[in-house]
């Protein structure tokens, strides 16, 4: 069962990609997206792996099985630039960074934890 920390991170994650309302019309960003995401200072876990999906600009999750959430986590800001900060006291989680049309990458910091990172993601359709 995941951490705490991986908890944290995975709301960060999916929400690194909100702030502004999406119009209705199709985005340059719509598909499927996997972000993975590296800690490299402190106790969280190396590596995690989010399956997400980016449609007008809305993300929503992908489970296991290929099948998207009902429930909206998060909206794209334009020109894809990344600017979050997700949890509460130690689980708190900053997320920078900028998504282009088929990649994207920035940091992220829990700084109650002492953990920091980058993270990495990839249009997949």
């Amino acid at each position: 069962m995941p951490s705490v920390c991986a908890w944290a991170l995975l709301l960060a994650l999916v929400c690194l990609f909100t702030a502004f309302p999406a119009g209705a019309r199709s985005q340059p960003l719509d598909g499927a997206w996997t972000v993975d995401v590296r800690t490299h200072r402190g106790p969280c876990d190396p590596w995690y792996r989010y399956p997400v999906v980016l449609s007008r600009g809305q993300v929503r999750f992908r489970n296991m099985f290929g099948e998207t959430s009902a429930q909206v986590v998060g909206l794209i800001r334009p020109r894809g630039r990344i600017e979050a900060q997700f949890g509460q006291g130690p689980d708190r989680v900053r997320v920078t960074g900028r998504l282009r049309a088929n990649a994207g990458s920035g940091t992220w910091t829990a700084p109650g934890r002492g953990c920091s990172g980058r993270w990495m993601a990839e249009r997949r359709g």
